[in-house]
């Protein structure tokens, strides 16, 4: 309250004389109001605020990653400091610092802004080989909605030139869908989805294996997205499933998937499911390995668990289509520790699959090695 206008006035016989001055206090700015960690969806609109104080009055300006940000189409720094990103991007995932300056110096703040999602949509090819029967191409689309309650999101896909004979076969193979649910599925807690791990860029080779002694092989290969921001991706499928009639009645009951990083660019997943058929639980596991480029880092958890929830599968015979639809999110393992037959390895930190056939004396003949487990075999002649 002491700046403002002063007057100095001198009197005396001869007269007076008198002068004026104005008394400015400066201050370094002062940041009042801080921009937060700010997490958003794909296509959202981001709000970053800040506010500062100071004498003369700060001007604001705003960085990503160290470099001075303009006024653009998507990017707006309002009147009273904040910054807007609208229709936010992948690409936008950064650290922002809001800098305030005046004559008396400069001071900044930092946030991080997450842009979480999804490609909204996926499609490729399906070829292969199972039970025998050689289906030709397949072709695969899918659509990717938030779900109403936010805390999943809705994977719903259709398999068009599907063979009437495979057809009620197929129903129950929900892995076929597994890379995108995994691509797309809603990020909680700080878990992050194969999009945000790996670009949509990575090799995933399956297993499963149903309880009948079927055994099915899948290779999928996602090539990034295109120029519309679909997920491309490539399917090919070969062994055995277990038959079923068409009228069968299919039930297919919710189920988890954890994911374990295992080295650099390196991730293992297992699960073990159950489909109902007419009243009859059929139990089935699977596993597969995750390849991708390691330069992009690894999970911020030593293992995440994805759920998929609300399936729902059908084949229309007419025009040989089989349609999914399925709710999945990826959170942190409660435990955050390396499952059974991983040990911990501090230089990532990994799970490192144990050797179980060289540290323990576990088979009679022979014994080999699985990532998470092992198997005994016995010589010609013989059975387990």
């Amino acid at each position: 309250e002491d700046a403002g206008d002063y007057k100095c006035v001198a009197t005396n016989d001869a007269g007076t004389v008198e002068r004026s001055l104005t008394l400015t206090l400066q201050s370094p700015p002062v940041i009042t109001i801080e921009p937060m960690e700010t997490v958003t969806e794909t296509g959202a609109t981001a709000m970053l605020n800040c506010q500062a104080t100071g004498e003369p009055p700060p001007s604001l300006e705003w960085a990503r990653r160290g470099h001075p940000l303009v006024s653009s189409e998507r990017l707006t720094i309002l009147s009273n400091g904040s910054l807007r990103i609208a229709a936010a991007q992948k690409d936008d995932t950064a650290e922002y610092e809001c800098v305030a300056r005046n004559l008396m110096g400069s001071v900044l703040a930092r946030a991080l802004l997450t842009v979480q999602g999804g490609p909204p949509r996926a499609k490729g090819s399906v070829i292969g080989n199972i039970n025998g029967v050689e289906f030709g191409i397949a072709y695969l689309n899918a659509t990717v909605t938030e779900s109403p309650d936010s805390e999943a999101r809705i994977i719903q896909a259709e398999i068009t030139n599907v063979p009437r004979s495979l057809g009620a076969a197929m129903r129950k193979l929900v892995s076929i869908l597994s890379p995108i649910y995994w691509t797309t599925a809603k990020e909680i807690g700080g878990a992050v989805n194969g999009f945000t791990l790996t670009d949509a860029v990575f090799k995933r080779e399956t297993q499963v294996e149903f309880a009948t002694g079927e055994i099915l092989r899948m290779t999928h290969v996602a090539r990034g997205l295109d120029s519309e921001g679909t997920l491309l991706l490539d399917v090919v499928v070969r062994g055995h499933v277990l038959q079923l009639q068409s009228p069968a009645d299919i039930n297919m009951k919710d189920y988890t998937e954890d994911y374990v990083q295992t080295g650099p660019g390196q991730l293992f997943a297992h699960s073990t499911r159950l489909f109902v058929v007419d009243g009859v639980s059929v139990p089935y596991t699977w596993n597969h390995t995750i390849t991708y480029d390691p330069t992009r880092g690894k999970m911020p958890f030593l293992v995440e668990t994805l759920h998929a929830a609300s399936i729902t599968t059908e084949y229309n015979p007419l025009e040989e289509t089989l349609a999914f639809k399925i709710h999945a999110s990826i959170a942190k393992d409660r435990s955050n520790q390396c499952p059974a037959g991983f040990a911990l390895d501090s230089a990532g930190p990994y799970c490192s699959d144990i050797d179980e056939c060289e540290n323990r004396d576990v088979c009679q003949h022979e014994c080999r090695n699985t990532l998470g487990s092992y198997q005994c075999t016995c010589p010609s002649g013989y059975r387990l």
